[in-house]
């Protein structure tokens, strides 16, 4: 299939390296090079979509859709957030009656607002409390409206906790990495929120099942299994065989009292795609880069 990936930042690189594998006909635009990627990229700006368009003349099947701003500790209230939600908007109202065949936009499990226990693939009745997550339910619903008359595929990919190889160091699993192999302190502010952790590469696989299998417009991307920060730091430990560290100040707020974790129930599950990694072989995974 001739694919469009629309920004090459850590999943969407994962994403094309997998359909790269497939043997797919890929077309990467992004803002910057990406060296791991071997497929032809196109380098531009995504608010400039009388640019943009550009790229579209190479008359793609499917457009993947994985750019947005997730810098930490910038990326929740950033102002930037209003400007994806234009630019996707404005995609789909040019693809919606298009030749492209399906439209895959990645969302996130924060969509979901505060939640406790399992999320059913479902809106919960709390509003989600980042710019971000706000942003990216707008869009979500605007894409749906443009599509209710289109002959074109859409699908929204929730992703749940994602992490793998050359994720931002800033990252939770990176800075615990990197911590406890040079002996830093560490000092966990939340140990009972559970989220859902999956590997960038079972992302890819997900998002390649979704490609190939007939599935509902809202899919949660997620493993079903939920582990603490706390759990999480100490398997780390284990595998990297190190010994506890003095804590000495404060460095997470990832939330508290929160489960962010996919139903074990979901379409995704239902129509036969599982994770293959599990928490150790994924933190095994990253460890031998």
């Amino acid at each position: 299939m001739k694919i469009l990936v629309i920004g090459s930042g850590f999943l969407g690189t994962s994403i094309v390296q997998r359909l790269e594998s497939e043997g797919h006909d890929l077309l990467i635009f992004s803002r910057k090079q990406n060296e791991r990627i071997h497929s032809r990229q196109v380098l531009g700006d995504f608010f400039n979509f009388e640019e943009f368009l550009k790229v579209l003349d190479w008359k793609p099947q499917v457009v993947i859709h994985t750019a947005w701003i997730t810098t930490p500790g910038v990326y929740k209230y950033d102002i930037s957030n209003f400007k994806y939600t234009a630019f996707t908007t404005r995609l789909t109202e040019v693809l919606a009656h298009s030749d492209v065949e399906h439209l895959i936009i990645l969302g996130t499990c924060t969509e979901y607002g505060t939640y406790v226990g399992p999320i059913e693939p479902r809106f919960s009745k709390n509003p989600p409390s980042t710019l971000y997550a706000q942003q990216k339910v707008i869009t979500f619903n605007s894409v749906k409206e443009l599509m209710q008359d289109s002959d074109v595929r859409f699908t929204w990919a929730r992703v749940f906790n994602p992490y793998g190889r050359h994720q931002d160091p800033r990252r939770l699993i990176p800075f615990l990495i990197d911590s406890l192999k040079n002996g830093k302190p560490v000092v966990l502010a939340d140990t009972s929120s559970i989220y859902d952790w999956i590997t960038s590469r079972d992302i890819a696989s997900a998002i390649s099942w979704i490609l190939n299998n007939d599935l509902p417009t809202e899919i949660d991307v997620g493993t079903s299994l939920g582990f603490t920060n706390l759990e999480i730091f100490m398997t780390l430990q284990k595998l990297l065989d190190t010994r506890p560290h003095t804590a000495s100040q404060g460095l997470h707020a990832f939330g508290l009292n929160e489960i962010f974790l996919a139903d074990k129930n979901s379409t995704l599950f239902a129509t036969g795609w599982s994770p293959q990694d599990s928490l150790v072989g994924g933190l095994e995974w990253v460890l031998s880069q």
